[in-house]
């Protein structure tokens, strides 16, 4: 079982297990992801080829990551 690395709002590392439920994700993050609510974030970060929870949350959130 591996973890995803994850930020708080303090900015404090947390990790977000793998085999978490989308339909958990969906309902903490008030998003909706499109898929079944029985997939596992693992394989839906895996599907969408993003690397962290966070990136996940700031591109269905329209956020741009920071950099240039």
């Amino acid at each position: 079982m591996t973890t995803i690395n994850n930020k708080t709002k303090s900015g404090k590392i947390r990790k977000k297990r793998d085999d978490t439920l989308i339909k958990s994700i969906e309902k903490k993050y008030n998003v909706d992801l499109g898929v079944r609510s029985d997939m596992q974030l693992g394989n839906y970060l895996k599907k969408e080829g993003l690397p962290s929870l966070s990136k996940l949350i700031q591109k269905k959130k329209g956020k741009k990551s920071g950099g240039n």
